[in-house]
């Protein structure tokens, strides 16, 4: 989903259609008021309008994920077509690049060691709420840009292009650290980074692995 096209009323509608499955047609009326006040779409809106609505009606608590699943879900519907053939473009303008084989850094293998090693321990869902946010951040941040980095392509189990890079790839994991507190709460993310580090270390330099954290 490339949430810079979408205009904050489409993103609202989106979401109050969501929200109809749970709430009152007024409930969801006036949260749709209360979201108009945005400016522009983009992961922090989407994750407080979660809020809002949690907080406002407590209980949708015990359908929190649900709910955050069904904004991402849906929005990304609207836009897939588009997603998917910028993607065939630019596939095929860099078709002889993914051709010639491209040499692997140990440090780029031990971050992707570490983040198949974070997929492993979340559920589909989870897994899909950690990536989906991932890819829509790092599409955003001036740190990032530049760099042609499709990392909802860790869903289908395959290993995106990234660059070889340490600081890039600190940033990277301190994304991937933010987005998982949200998916998972800060105690479980402390103890799923533990144990991809520990996976990571197991195949690569203690000391390299460090880089990354």
């Amino acid at each position: 989903m490339n949430i810079d096209t979408q205009s904050v009323d489409q993103a609202v509608t989106v979401m109050a259609e969501v929200l109809a499955d749970y709430l009152h047609p007024e409930e969801v009326r006036l949260l749709k008021s209360q979201w108009q006040r945005y400016s522009t779409v983009s992961v922090k809106m989407m994750q407080q309008c979660v809020l809002d609505a949690t907080r406002r009606y407590p209980e949708l608590q015990a359908y929190k994920s649900d709910i955050r699943k069904g904004f991402w879900a849906t929005l990304q519907a609207d836009s897939q077509q588009t997603v998917e053939a910028d993607s065939h473009n630019s596939h095929n303008s860099h078709n002889e690049a993914i051709k010639a084989p491209v040499p692997v850094s140990e440090l780029v293998l031990a971050f992707y060691t570490v983040i198949e090693a974070l997929r492993s321990q979340l559920s589909e869902t989870e897994s899909r709420n950690l990536f989906l946010t991932m890819h829509q951040t790092v599409s955003q941040e001036r740190t990032f840009k530049g760099h042609s980095l499709n990392i909802s392509q860790f869903l289908e189990g395959n290993r995106p292009s990234v660059p070889d890079n340490e600081h890039l790839l600190n940033n990277l994991m301190q994304l991937a650290y933010v987005c998982l507190c949200d998916v998972a709460g800060p105690v479980e993310a402390d103890e799923m980074m533990f144990r991809a580090a520990e996976k990571a270390k197991q195949n690569y330099p203690k000391t390299l692995v460090e880089k990354l954290f």
